[in-house]
């Protein structure tokens, strides 16, 4: 009797064959990267956005703690819904059936199981289920992928029907060749085309498993990419013995190699690091430690081969205790800062600073006599605020042009500064309009005298260019705390006041002392007048 077979072997391997790429994938990512927050992010995308139906399993109880869309779409129940059954309520088999199938995957050596599925609308399906053991946020983890086997069984009974029934005809036209001679060629034409159709069906499962495989090796092209992508130095620290284990990234952002760090260790983290910054950094590590804060972030500078410093933002998390629950093993990310530390501290420099004369601007002027006010009142110290607005400065710019004038607002700033103590600070309001804050100043008398320092320093002549001199002066309105006012706006009336006072009616180049009673007192170094 002519025999028809298959090499079922054969089939079942380049079909399963993706399936196997794809936990390869999904464990090797995880388990060369489980320690960072960005794999964690990049596993979960993968089991949400996958087409493959996946289900996170209790490995004990077997509740569903997870699913993703596709299994949603599978099983006919919302993912919520998913989450809080257990695999037994759409597992269609008996238990000893299950136990059955597990005994006969072991004796031939599968690592999958052929289980039947309920679906939300009572069909059964048969599914293939491939499972790993993972550990996923910090638990024991069952990671299981469901593919519908159904059509594939149909084909498979099909085909088996098919050879079944090629096989009896074969029997009954060989009993009748000696009769019936003629229909032998009739017979021979039906089995060609039956096996033609086999054959069909079977180079349409190989080519679809071709595609899976061929999108599959896409996919971990991309993986491959993101990883690379994300251009961070990676490290971990047994604690116990210091051992610190870094990969290339990690010496290349302070310039070496990374035979040159090898071996490396806490100790070597220590060396590198700025040792201002290390004391606050070990204080977020103690945090790691102390679980107050179950992630550790922090940023600090690490000395470059060639010698400079380099900002660093570090991250990780404690991965490892032991039973006294004390830390074994911290593992995270080095990321290279510096571009972006400098560019907010040149920001921040620059909304702080007056861009022309470098002096503090109004804003920064308002923030600091806010601090010097309150440190003021809680020790009960005094301080003094000049308000200073230059003689003569727009006769300067309408007769040699703006670009003198801001020469000449430069060094007004250079000399106003060069007269006030390196504990006092000084500011450009706008224009022409100047601040001082004299601290602890306890006596109208010795901002008078920084004031008559300021206006002398502003007689002396202001070269435009080597022929040419413009001449400038001052008028001050002075300020004391507590007496003149309680806030920092009223000071700056009150002195405001005083200057004005100064400039209209002792025609400038002088200064005045607030009153708030509406008189003032103006001395310069032609001796003292009173209002």
């Amino acid at each position: 009797m002519l025999r028809l077979s298959f090499n079922w072997g054969r089939v079942t391997t380049h079909v399963m064959k993706p399936f196997f790429i794809l936990f390869f994938l999904i464990l090797q990512v995880p388990s060369a990267f489980a320690t960072t927050q960005e794999t964690n992010d990049l596993f979960e995308q993968l089991f949400e956005k996958h087409a493959l139906v996946m289900l996170l399993l209790d490995p004990d109880t077997g509740e569903i703690k997870a699913a993703n869309p596709a299994a949603s779409e599978f099983y006919g129940y919302s993912q919520q819904a998913l989450s809080q059954m257990n695999i037994a309520n759409i597992n269609a088999l008996p238990p000893d059936a299950v136990a059955e199938e597990r005994k006969l995957a072991e004796l031939e050596n599968r690592n999958y199981f052929v289980f039947s599925h309920i679906l939300s609308d009572g069909t059964t399906k048969t599914v293939r289920v491939s499972s790993i053991p993972i550990i996923y946020r910090d638990e024991p983890t069952l990671f299981s992928i469901i593919t519908d086997i159904s059509d594939y069984r149909a084909t498979q009974a099909s085909l088996w029907h098919y050879q079944n029934r090629l096989e009896q005809m074969v029997a009954q036209q060989t009993e009748q060749i000696a009769t019936q001679k003629n229909h032998q060629l009739i017979i021979t034409s039906l089995i060609i085309i039956v096996l033609g159709a086999g054959l069909a069906t079977m180079w349409f499962i190989l080519a679809k498993s071709r595609r899976t495989e061929y999108e599959l090796q896409l996919e971990r092209k991309r993986l491959d990419e993101i990883i690379r992508g994300t251009h961070v130095g990676t490290w971990e620290w047994h604690i116990p013995s210091g051992e610190l284990v870094i990969n290339e990234r990690w010496a290349e952002i302070l310039g070496y190699q990374k035979h040159e760090l090898i071996p490396a260790s806490f100790e070597t983290w220590q060396k590198l690091c700025h040792s201002e910054d290390f004391a606050r950094a070990s204080k977020e590590i103690d945090a790691a430690f102390s679980d107050s804060n179950p992630f550790y972030e922090c940023e600090f500078r690490m000395l470059h081969k060639d010698g400079f410093w380099v900002w660093i933002l570090a991250k990780g998390k404690v991965m490892e205790w032991d039973r006294d629950h004390n830390p074994i093993r911290m593992a995270g990310t080095h990321q290279d800062i510096n571009e972006t530390k400098r560019l907010y501290l040149q920001f921040e420099h620059m909304a702080h600073t007056d861009t022309l004369t470098g002096a503090l601007n109004r804003v920064a002027f308002k923030q600091r006599a806010d601090i010097v006010l309150a440190q003021a009142r809680q020790q009960g110290a005094h301080f003094a605020l000049l308000f200073i607005d230059l003689d003569g400065f727009k006769k300067i710019n309408d007769t040699y042009g703006h670009d003198a004038g801001d020469s000449v607002l430069v060094e007004t700033t250079k000399r106003m500064g060069q007269s006030i103590r390196n504990s006092d600070t000084l500011a450009r309001l706008g224009g022409d309009e100047f601040a001082v804050i004299l601290e602890y100043t306890s006596h109208p008398e010795d901002a008078a005298r920084v004031a008559e320092k300021i206006i002398s320093s502003l007689n002396q002549p202001f070269a435009i260019d080597d022929q040419q001199h413009a001449h400038l002066s001052a008028s001050i309105g002075i300020a004391c705390y507590p007496d003149h006012g309680e806030s920092v706006e009223q000071l700056l009336n009150c002195s405001d006041a005083a200057m004005y006072y100064a400039k209209k009616s002792l025609k400038g180049g002088t200064y005045a002392v607030c009153d708030p009673d509406n008189h003032a007192t103006t001395s310069n170094n032609r001796g003292k007048q009173s209002l």
